[in-house]
């Protein structure tokens, strides 16, 4: 398989493991961790209604994001014009990943129910990790955004509404779409059937990932 494709392939994966980890955290914790837009109007909502303890844990996830976002984007660092995956990128999403089982971990000790403290620590962690994974997809492919889509969703839509035929960047913005839905919707199923593994889906997709990344990229 071509790196390209392979790369490709991987951020799809990491938005896969977005999808899921929003659907969970919102369904639980009523907030966003991955997609701001809506964490900025969940915010917003809870200010306007009184809800000062929602309005917290939103302005936590914005918080941690940024952190997560500045921390990504200075252990990816500078990415040479003719690298595909590099290794900082591995490393970045390494950290990720340890982030996710941390937070599966502080879940698993909550039974699934965090609340005060315990649901501000664990929103934390995750808005960090999704920082980290945008700012190393960014890096990784500017187009292709693994934490929000709705610019990758415009412009399908506007690119589909000339009638021509998909090029390779329509089909990738569809595969992103397509991903961030299922990984919610899988995220949603896992959190009613077995609600304490929940957390478990964006550690095993964000792993496959940093497994992939350092054994066929070098």
């Amino acid at each position: 398989m071509h790196d390209a494709r392979r790369r490709d392939l991987l951020l799809v994966a990491l938005t896969f493991a977005a999808g899921a980890v929003d659907a969970v955290v919102f369904l639980r914790l009523e907030v966003f961790t991955a997609v701001m837009t809506g964490n900025i109007v969940l915010l917003g909502l809870a200010i306007g209604q009184g809800a000062f303890r929602n309005a917290l844990r939103s302005l936590v996830a914005l918080a941690a994001y940024a952190g997560g976002v500045l921390a990504g984007a200075r252990l990816v660092g500078a990415t040479p014009r003719d690298s595909i995956w590099p290794a900082q990128g591995t490393r970045a999403l390494a950290i990720e990943w340890l982030l996710h089982a941390t937070f599966l971990a502080g879940w698993i000790l909550t039974d699934a129910r965090p609340d005060g403290l315990a649901a501000a620590s664990l929103i934390a962690v995750s808005g960090v990790a999704m920082g980290i994974q945008a700012a190393t997809a960014r890096t990784l492919a500017p187009t292709m955004s693994t934490t929000y889509v709705t610019g990758t969703l415009t412009t399908l839509l506007s690119e589909l509404s000339a009638l021509g035929a998909l090029g390779p960047d329509a089909r990738r913005r569809a595969a992103i779409v397509v991903a961030l839905g299922l990984g919610a919707v899988c995220g949603a199923l896992v959190l009613v059937s077995a609600a304490v593994f929940a957390p478990a889906l964006p550690v095993i997709v964000v792993g496959a990932v940093v497994l992939i990344g350092a054994t066929r990229f070098r």
